[in-house]
């Protein structure tokens, strides 16, 4: 009798918990499609005003609210970042950031559609959801925004286009030209420059 009476309430409790849960994990996906939605809405106004200046001052606007660039530029430095100076990782962040910006624009075109698909089932607590991108001539892509929380809302710190980290790319570049260049991190800051300004 008291075996019965445990699994009838166990039973109500589970079943009372499970709409509650449900609602909590369907309004979640709601904020994080606003966010997402609000990121692809951003991103496809870069070229509002046909200025190349203006697309890039949209385009850090947008990374200084939804990006955690100094946890991507931590990212990609591996362990160089743990033995740069103050100035040099202040250095690195700035030429990152304008990688950054430059590479955005190069594939974000006027006129390109940004679409919500839906999210993924998290990675190491990061969240992932995934827009569809289509540009004129191109073929279309998905984009899978890593999303990390921060209070009420979320930081992009990833993008893997096409199922390729974009971050995970760029930290195996950076430490080819730190060994290249004995770990001189002026070098790398250079090589970085120049990736952007090419």
């Amino acid at each position: 009798m008291r075996r019965s009476l445990a699994v009838f309430l166990a039973s109500f409790g589970f079943l009372i918990a499970s709409p509650i849960a449900t609602a909590a994990e369907s309004e979640s996906r709601d904020a994080v499609r606003a966010f997402v939605e609000k990121v692809n809405s951003a991103s496809m106004s870069f070229f509002a005003s046909g200025s190349e200046a203006d697309a890039s001052e949209r385009c850090r606007q947008l990374l200084s609210w939804a990006f955690d660039v100094p946890a991507m530029a931590e990212y990609v430095l591996g362990k160089a970042w743990a033995t740069a100076s103050g100035e040099d990782r202040k250095e690195f962040l700035q030429a990152f950031e304008d990688e950054i910006v430059a590479e955005y624009l190069r594939r974000i075109k006027p006129g390109t559609k940004m679409t919500f698909v839906g999210t993924r089932s998290p990675v190491q607590g990061d969240l992932l959801a995934a827009s569809r991108v289509n540009a004129a001539g191109k073929s279309d892509e998905t984009w899978i925004w890593r999303l990390r929380p921060e209070g009420q809302s979320w930081r992009i710190v990833d993008v893997l286009v096409n199922g390729r980290s974009a971050i995970l790319q760029e930290r195996q570049t950076y430490a080819e030209v730190l060994n290249a260049n004995h770990g001189d991190i002026k070098a790398l800051i250079n090589y970085v420059r120049s990736r952007t300004n090419g």
